[in-house]
């Protein structure tokens, strides 16, 4: 009996942990994907047809978003929000119109830029999501400094949606 229960736990060693490395490698090949399609759009900037917009969303010091499209298909979202005690940067990656990565960075102020000595970052928080087929399948944060209040869209899908349609 007991050469059997080892010999079904070998097995199950053996076969039960192939699902395991196989996501991890998917995972990793997603990865590898969205990481050359974020060079790829990056290096091309210049060569993408650029539109400027202002968002609705009211910030102290103002907005910017511009949208980057290779011929009829949306390839970024860069969005800047301005405040008098830091600023937030949000960026949308899309291959084949579907969207892929996003990186989302907050910078805060040690004082309102304003007053003497203020305007210096602070504190950082940076979320980066990796997507494939519209769901999350990885989350990297790091956040340096101080806490505070997390400033990033809940729904990147519903965000980028929203952006894509200003006027």
């Amino acid at each position: 009996m007991r050469n059997c229960n080892k010999s079904i736990l070998v097995l199950f060693l053996i076969f039960g942990t192939k699902p395991v490395f196989a996501q991890k490698a998917a995972d990793t090949a997603k990865i590898n994907f969205i990481k050359a399609q974020f060079s790829e759009i990056n290096k091309n900037l210049k060569s993408y047809k650029k539109i400027e917009k202002e968002d609705i969303v009211e910030s102290t010091d103002g907005n910017k978003v511009q949208l980057y499209f290779k011929g009829n298909k949306i390839k970024k979202i860069a969005v800047s929000y301005y405040g008098e005690s830091g600023q937030v940067l949000n960026e949308f990656y899309f291959s084949d119109k579907k969207l892929i990565f996003c990186y989302f960075i907050s910078y805060h102020y040690n004082m309102p830029y304003y007053e003497k000595g203020g305007g210096k970052v602070a504190a950082t928080k940076e979320e980066r999501l990796y997507l494939s087929d519209g769901k999350i399948f990885l989350i990297k944060k790091k956040h340096i400094g101080r806490d505070f209040v997390n400033e990033f869209p809940d729904d990147p899908q519903k965000e980028a949606k929203r952006l894509l349609n200003l006027k």
